[in-house]
C-alpha cells in the first residue's frame, strides 16, 4: 500500500473522531448517535477498505491524463473515442527496419490496467449501466429497447469530470453529435466483470491460531489444579516430618469436529453462453460464503439445544436471505459463539447506551485476571464511528500509524486493546445484547484469543459434479473446522459490553 492511500484512509479516519469528539464534548449526545450515522460508517468502512488491501485493491496510476488522451484517434479533424479493443496501425522508424505493424489495442472501456481513479470509476460505472442494459434485454420477449435513465446520468456527469483535456472534448463533440437519448456515445458492450457492493472486510478468523487435528474428536488434557507449595519445617527430632505433599488436579476438553457447507446449482448451458465467468465467480462466491458463515458462528453461534437469539428471522444485515433460517442446518448453531459464551458466563456489562473508557474498563474487569492478557475488541462499524471514535483515548491509525498489532484492518486500540470491525457484530439488538426482533443497539466483545483456536480437520474444499441426465452443474464447498477453547465451561474468557 502507497503512502497516499495510508494517508487518506487515516485522514478520513481522523475527520470522523474530531467530529464526533466535538460533538461529545458539547454535551449532544443525541446528535452523537444520530447525526449522519450512516455516512461516518459509510467513510470509516471505505478507509477500512484502504487498510486492508490485500483483500481490496485501490487502482494504482499507470500515466494518468497522458495515457487517457492516447484514447482518442489521432486525425486532423479530432477523431472518435476509441471506447473498446481497436486496430492500431505503427509505423517503426527506419533503424528498426520502418516496417507498419498492425495491432489490437485496449479501449478507454476495455483496458485492464486504469490510468487513474476517474479511469477505474468510469470503467465500473460502465459495466454496472450495461449489466442492466443487458438484464432488460433478456427480461422482455424478443429483445427491445433497453432505457437506463439514471445510469446514464450518472455516467455523463462521470465523463464530463474526465481531467484529460484532449479526451474529455472528444467526448463531448461525440455527445453533441448523438442523435437519441445518449446510448449511441457508450457501447453497449458487456464487459467481463462483476460489481460487488463493498462489505467490512472479514479479518476475525485470521486472528485466532489454528490447530490441525486428525480425527473426529479431539481430547485436550489440562491443569486444573497445579501442585501447592509448603511452609517448609525445621527439623528438631532423629525423625523429621515430611514436607506436605499436593496432587495437582487433571482434566480434559472434548471437542467434536463439525463444519460447513456451501451447494449451489447451475445450468450447464449458462455457464458455457454467460459473457462473465460464471464458474469462476460462483467458486469464489461458495468458498467466500464459508467464511462469512464461520465469521457469523464466531460472535452469534450458540450450540445449546435452544439458540439464545430468536435466528429463524435473523437475516444478519441481509446477507442470509429471507427463508431456510433457524433450522437444525443454520450455521449459527455450528459452535458456541462469543455473544452466547458470554451470556452462559455472566460475562456481560450493560453499558446503558454510552462507551467510556470506565465502562471498557469495567468490561474488561469482568475477565479477572485475562483482563491483562491478549485480547481482542470486536465492535460494529456503527460502535466504532459513534461510541469509539468519540474518545479521546481511542488511538486510531492517524496517531500510531498502520503497524497493527493483530492483523491489517485493526483500526485502533483503547487502553492497548486492538479494536477489529465485523460486520456481523450488527447493530439490530434489543437492550439486552439478545436479538428478538426489535431494537437497535449493537455491542462490544472482549475476547482472550490466547484462549481460542481454530481445529481443523481440512480446510475449504470445492468440488463439481454434472449431472448429464438433466444438465445440472453442482458447486459444493465444504470445511470441516471448528472454534474452540480448552477452558472449562464456566471460564470466563469473553467479556460482552450491551445495549450500545
Amino acid at each position: 500500500m502507497d503512502s497516499t492511500s495510508r494517508n487518506e484512509a487515516r485522514q478520513v479516519i481522523a475527520e470522523i473522531r474530531n467530529r464526533q469528539q466535538e460533538l461529545s464534548e458539547r454535551g449532544d449526545n443525541q446528535a452523537v448517535q444520530h447525526e449522519n450515522l450512516e455516512t461516518k460508517v459509510d467513510d470509516l468502512t471505505k478507509a477500512h477498505r484502504v487498510l486492508t488491501e490485500r483483500q481490496f485493491t485501490e487502482p494504482t496510476p499507470h500515466g494518468g491524463t497522458s495515457k487517457l488522451n492516447e484514447y482518442v484517434s489521432k486525425s486532423e479533424t479530432g477523431g472518435p473515442v476509441h471506447w473498446g479493443p481497436h486496430e492500431a496501425t505503427t509505423r517503426l522508424p527506419e533503424c528498426m527496419g520502418g516496417h507498419t505493424v498492425r495491432s489490437t489495442e485496449h479501449g478507454l472501456l476495455s483496458d485492464p490496467n486504469p490510468a487513474d481513479d476517474w479511469h477505474a470509476d468510469l470503467i465500473r460505472l460502465a459495466s454496472k449501466r450495461n449489466l442492466a442494459r443487458m438484464a432488460q434485454r433478456m427480461s422482455r420477449a424478443g429483445g427491445g429497447r433497453a432505457d437506463t435513465p439514471m445510469l446514464d446520468l450518472d455516467l455523463y456527469k462521470h465523463l464530463m469530470r474526465c481531467p484529460a483535456g484532449e479526451l474529455k472534448v472528444a467526448m463531448q463533440r461525440s455527445f453533441q453529435d448523438a442523435s437519441g437519448s445518449g446510448s449511441e456515445w457508450i457501447p453497449d458492450e458487456f464487459l467481463p466483470s462483476v460489481y460487488q457492493e463493498f462489505e467490512t472486510p472479514r479479518r476475525l478468523r485470521a486472528l485466532f491460531p489454528e490447530v490441525q487435528v486428525t480425527g473426529n474428536t479431539v481430547l485436550i488434557p489440562r491443569l486444573t489444579v497445579g501442585a501447592r507449595p509448603y511452609v517448609k519445617g525445621a527439623i528438631s527430632t532423629d525423625d523429621p516430618r515430611k514436607y506436605t505433599s499436593s496432587t495437582p488436579t487433571t482434566a480434559d476438553t472434548t471437542i467434536s469436529m463439525s463444519g460447513l457447507a456451501v451447494r449451489v446449482i447451475a445450468d450447464d448451458a449458462a455457464l458455457e453462453d454467460s459473457a462473465v465467468a460464471a464458474s469462476t465467480i460462483l467458486r469464489r462466491e461458495i468458498v467466500a460464503a464459508l467464511e462469512d458463515g464461520f465469521e457469523d458462528a464466531m460472535i452469534n453461534g450458540d450450540s445449546n439445544a435452544s439458540h439464545q437469539d430468536s435466528i429463524s428471522s435473523w437475516n444478519s444485515r441481509g446477507r442470509w436471505g429471507a427463508s431456510g433460517l433457524g433450522g437444525d442446518a443454520d450455521h449459527r448453531r455450528l459452535f458456541l459463539g462469543f455473544r452466547a459464551k458470554a451470556a452462559d458466563t455472566s460475562a456481560t456489562t450493560a453499558l446503558s447506551g454510552t462507551m467510556s473508557v470506565a465502562n471498557f474498563a469495567t468490561m474488561m474487569g469482568v475477565l479477572a485476571e485475562r483482563s491483562v492478557g491478549n485480547l481482542v475488541g470486536i465492535v460494529s462499524p456503527e460502535a466504532m464511528v459513534a461510541d469509539f471514535l468519540s474518545l479521546t483515548q481511542v488511538l486510531t491509525v492517524d496517531a500510531y500509524g498502520s503497524g497493527a498489532t493483530v492483523a491489517t484492518g485493526e483500526l485502533g486500540q483503547l487502553l492497548g486493546v486492538p479494536l477489529v470491525m465485523s460486520r456481523f457484530m450488527t447493530a439490530d439488538l434489543a437492550s439486552t445484547g439478545l436479538y428478538t426482533g426489535s431494537g437497535s443497539t449493537t455491542g462490544c466483545l472482549l475476547v482472550d484469543v490466547d484462549a481460542y483456536a481454530r481445529y481443523t480437520k481440512r480446510g475449504a474444499t470445492v468440488e463439481v459434479d454434472k449431472d448429464i441426465t438433466s444438465g445440472a452443474v453442482n458447486m459444493v464447498a465444504t470445511i470441516r473446522e471448528v472454534l474452540a477453547s480448552p477452558d472449562p465451561s464456566a471460564t470466563k474468557n469473553v467479556s460482552f459490553g450491551i445495549n450500545l
